[in-house]
């Protein structure tokens, strides 16, 4: 039972349940403008994903919160891979809490292509309090780099980074580019 359909219409998650109830195994084939990932189920279960450099929970995760794109369930092919281990039941319901939370972090960060600039403003006469996790971030950030090359030279996940930048950017630490730009400090103005 090949099919196929828009993302639009039927979100990741959904689309795993219903494929994975009834038991097939098999491959979905997700695309997005150039993007691809790869989920395969065995049986029912997911048992590896791939999407860029992700590979395993964190590629499901990541391909979950797609909106648009189109995807294409493939039955019989098999993984030579098992980078998941967890239940479907607990894989999707984290794609889901993500995915809500990806709704309101995209207020603030529309996409992971953008690049993290620092904002600098000389007439701040307040006090930053950075997380240590906040400062590794923000150590990173050189005008250059993209939300998932950020995420790739940290080793965490682009979603986790999504998370630390959206308190930046609230605190007016951080602005996002579209594009690289020199110097990497931004004037608030």
């Amino acid at each position: 039972m090949a099919f196929q359909g828009s993302l639009k219409e039927i979100q990741i998650p959904d689309i795993i349940q219903l494929v994975s109830v009834s038991g097939k195994s098999g491959i979905f084939l997700l695309e997005r403008g150039g993007e691809r990932g790869e989920i395969y189920l065995q049986d029912g279960q997911i048992v590896h994903a791939v999407y860029n450099r992700l590979r395993g929970e964190e590629a499901v995760y990541a391909l979950s919160i797609w909106s648009e794109g189109d995807f294409h369930f493939q039955p019989g092919v098999e993984s030579d891979m098992i980078t998941i281990k967890k239940s479907n039941t607990n894989l999707l319901m984290e794609a889901a809490r993500r995915l809500d939370e990806w709704k309101i972090l995209s207020k603030k960060i529309p996409s992971m292509d953008r690049i993290p600039l620092l904002r600098y403003e000389e007439q701040w006469k307040k006090e930053v309090f950075l997380s240590p996790q906040e400062w590794t971030l923000i150590t990173r950030v050189d005008g250059q780099k993209t939300i998932e090359d950020l995420a790739a030279s940290l080793g965490w996940s682009a979603f986790d980074v999504c998370k630390i930048l959206y308190g930046l950017i609230t605190q007016g630490l951080v602005t996002l580019s579209l594009s690289p730009s020199s110097p990497s400090f931004v004037s608030a103005s």
